[in-house]
């Protein structure tokens, strides 16, 4: 049996927003999950409601400061916007993708390498649709 991955889309949610749903996540969770099924007659709606939710990331900045931080690292890898962590002795695989509305993470770890790197931008909210699993960056050290 092969490892089990993953795969978590991470927005930046807007403050007001944020600040909305910090105590109840639920709803912003099922917003983005509408947003993620919508139906292609219904797209531009759902792409006008996803821009009044979140903060898009400055992705050559992102990149660059990962490529800064981990090209000497003898498991990481990047091509292109795409980040890779193969650490045999931690068993992850790690890949994070860097878009400019949101970042795609996918590991076999619950503490993937990226997501400490991650703790210094605010509202960050962690969706896994197909899981239906859900979560604000914050709440895992807690």
């Amino acid at each position: 049996m092969g490892e089990v991955m993953r795969q978590f889309y991470i927005f930046k949610i807007k403050n007001e927003y944020a600040n909305l749903t910090k105590k109840n996540p639920y709803h912003l969770f099922h917003t983005l999950e509408q947003i993620y099924y919508v139906d292609r007659t219904e797209i531009e709606l759902g792409l006008d409601l996803f821009q009044k939710i979140i903060e898009p990331f400055n992705p050559k900045q992102l990149d660059i400061e990962l490529f800064k931080k981990y090209k000497d690292n003898y498991f990481y890898t990047k091509y292109s916007n795409v980040h890779q962590i193969h650490d045999i002795y931690r068993h992850e695989n790690t890949k994070l993708t860097v878009c400019k509305t949101y970042l795609g993470l996918e590991s076999t770890v619950l503490r993937p390498t990226f997501i400490k790197d991650l703790e210094s931008v605010s509202n960050l909210f962690f969706c896994d649709f197909v899981n239906k699993d859900y979560f604000w960056l914050e709440k895992i050290y807690v």
